[in-house]
C-alpha cells in the first residue's frame, strides 16, 4: 500500500467502480445504491492499492469502504486458486 502522487479521483457510483455484477446485485438488494462521501474518496484509493485513513461519522460508511476492497481482493485470490 502507500504511494505518493495524485489520490485516484473520486467515482460517484459503484457502477463506476468497476464492482463485479454480484457485488452490485448485493448492495442493490440491501438498499446501498450510491456510495456516501467517504465511499466516493475512499474507495477509489483503496481498490488502487493506496493506504487510506478515514474519518467520518457513524452510518457514514466507513466500513463498506475498508471492507469491500478486502473481500474483492479474497474472492479474486480464491479464483486463482488450482
Amino acid at each position: 500500500g502507500g504511494g505518493g502522487g495524485a489520490a485516484p479521483p473520486p467515482i460517484k457510483s459503484f457502477k463506476d467502480m468497476r464492482l463485479p455484477p454480484a457485488v452490485l446485485e448485493h448492495l442493490k438488494a440491501r438498499k446501498i445504491l450510491k456510495p456516501t462521501p467517504i465511499q466516493i474518496q475512499g474507495l477509489p484509493a483503496v481498490l488502487s492499492g493506496r493506504d487510506l485513513i478515514g474519518i467520518a461519522f457513524t452510518g457514514s460508511g466507513k466500513t463498506l469502504a475498508f471492507t469491500l476492497p478486502l473481500v474483492m481482493f479474497a474472492a479474486d485470490e480464491e479464483r486463482r486458486l488450482p
